[in-house]
């Protein structure tokens, strides 16, 4: 069957709605275009391709303005021409009774204004664009020839001014969020000004209470004392008594040591024992910060150095002059790092981040770490020169396990430091003492003062064997138990030591343990007791 065509009104109607369509998106891009009616002209013209299309609004006085404009006026009119409201129109006709207007010859159509302009205009069709009741602007087009416009054409550009109107109310509605933006952009950037010059009158008051800190500083440190260092092994008195023939001299003292010997306390008696205990005595620990941070707390910035530096910021070094700089863990400190400060040991001066003057200082300094240096320095980590800087005086703090005639002391110590204002002391069995003297202290003087808080919280008026950590009343194969037979151990011993691996390979529970042994749990209990292992009652096997 032979598929009928459609006739040229049909297909007129399906090529207008094709291109309305088509305008419809296209209108929805227009919103942000800088000559808006101009945009909206264009797309039109564009779909339809009319001899003159333009677009009329009234302004403030009355009259009427061409906004915008396509085809054959182009070359005559600019846009803002007017047409006074008292002379006859089609425009101000359409505007008044707000309803459409159709002339198919114009030559006899009273309301067309003969503007005496070389134009072949023939037909005009006019349509107003309403919002919210009222004629916002008029839309008319041209054609050079008469009977141009039906009246599909009168529903097709009825539908176009349905759009425009859309649009219109759609760009006024972005216009009033981008003036409310604006106008919020412009708050938030006074508010924001504001802001910033009360930053900086806090800045300019900070900058005078670090000028003032560090007087403060200095006056803090007239009344602090040394801490005590307890102990009365050879190996502590040994350096005690190096610490105290140095401390006068102003030379630069490495303190080494595992982690939790001390290394800190002696650097304070070394302070406290020269000539300089009335200045300050500064701290910073170089494994904390950041390697730009690093150089920022030491050596100070100035303002505008990098991101955020909004002020001037003295450094610890230049806090410390007159005094004593104490750097914790300089092994930890960055190459770059290591460059500036060897310049600063030698020349006692610094240059602030970003500064462009040196600033000198006296200062002595005493570094300290849990790092063999020199074996930092084989492996390109540490510069040698620097280490030979640092290294005029190295003292070294023994570990704990070196000193385990000081453990009863320190655990005193440590018991009346953390007893009540109305507690009696706590009695301590001599069992705990023995064996926490046995034990090798990996952490040292940290990890006793740690253990023995918790003991003494954990307790009421006396700590018992039970009391002790299990790990270090039955220390593993890592920590101390050997397994290594020889022909001088005694019986008891071998038989000691296989108790005690298998008990820590089944992680304390005798009824396993006993099982794997071929004895019964009574039997494991009586040689624990022999061997003075006690076991708490949470440690029972269930």
């Amino acid at each position: 069957m032979e598929t009928q065509k459609l006739n040229p009104s049909l297909q007129k109607q399906a090529l207008q709605l094709r291109l309305l369509n088509d305008l419809s998106l296209a209108l929805q891009s227009t919103m942000s275009a800088p000559e808006w009616h101009g945009e909206i002209i264009r797309l039109i013209q564009k779909q339809f391709n009319f001899y003159s299309i333009h677009t009329w609004i009234k302004n403030k006085d009355g009259n009427f303005e061409l906004s915008a404009q396509a085809g054959a006026y182009s070359q005559h009119l600019h846009n803002g021409f007017t047409l006074s409201r008292n002379q006859p129109s089609i425009i101000g006709k359409v505007f008044e009774s707000k309803k459409s207007y159709l002339s198919n010859d114009i030559s006899s159509d009273p309301h067309f204004t003969n503007l005496s302009l070389p134009i072949g205009t023939q037909s005009e069709l006019c349509v107003p664009v309403i919002k919210n009741g009222e004629v916002v602007a008029a839309l008319a087009v041209e054609s050079d020839k008469t009977d141009a416009f039906d009246e599909d054409d009168l529903i097709m550009l009825n539908s176009v001014s349905h759009h425009v109107a859309a649009a219109m109310n759609n760009h006024d509605l972005w216009l009033e969020v981008k003036t409310f933006n604006q106008t919020l952009q412009k708050t938030v950037e006074e508010k924001t000004s504001e802001l910033r010059s009360a930053h900086e009158r806090i800045l300019d008051q900070q900058r005078l209470l670090e000028r003032e800190n560090k007087v403060l500083k200095t006056l803090v440190h007239k009344e602090q004392k040394p801490a005590e260092i307890i102990g009365r092994s050879p190996a502590l008195l040994g350096t005690i008594s190096m610490v105290d023939k140095i401390a006068p001299t102003s030379a630069t003292v490495l303190i080494q040591g595992e982690s939790g010997t001390g290394k800190e306390l002696i650097a304070r008696r070394l302070h406290f024992q020269s000539d300089r205990s009335q200045s300050p005595y500064v701290t910073l620990n170089c494994g904390a910060l950041q390697e730009s941070l690093l150089e920022s707390e030491l050596f100070g910035h100035e303002k505008g150095a990098f991101t955020g530096a909004v002020v001037q910021k003295i450094g610890l070094a230049e806090t410390a002059d007159g005094g004593t700089l104490f750097l914790d863990e300089i092994g930890e400190m960055s190459p770059q790092i290591q460059t500036k400060f060897l310049r600063f040991l030698q020349e006692g001066e610094f240059y602030r981040v970003g500064g462009k003057k040196p600033i000198k200082v006296n200062v002595r300094v005493l570094s300290a770490t849990n790092r063999d240096l020199e074996q930092e320095v084989k492996k390109g980590r540490f510069r040698e020169d620097l280490f030979y800087r640092l290294n005029t005086i190295t003292l070294r703090m023994p570990p704990l396990r070196e000193r385990r005639e000081d453990v009863p002391l320190l655990i005193s110590s440590f018991l009346e430091k953390n007893r009540g204002a109305n507690q009696k002391p706590k009695k301590v069995d001599p069992r705990v003492i023995e064996t926490l003297k046995a034990y090798d202290w990996p952490g040292n003087i940290r990890e006793l003062q740690n253990t023995v808080e918790r003991m003494s919280i954990l307790t009421e008026t006396e700590i018992k064997l039970e009391d002790v950590p299990y790990a270090i009343r039955v220390p593993s194969k890592s920590k101390g138990v050997s397994s290594e037979f020889t022909p001088q151990m005694k019986l008891d011993d071998v038989e000691r030591s296989h108790i005690l691996r298998s008990l820590d390979f089944h992680q304390g529970n005798k009824t396993k343990t006993a099982h794997s042994l071929g004895i019964t749990i009574k039997t494991l209990y009586n040689k624990l007791q022999r061997y003075d292992v006690a076991m708490g009652q949470n440690e029972q096997a269930e």
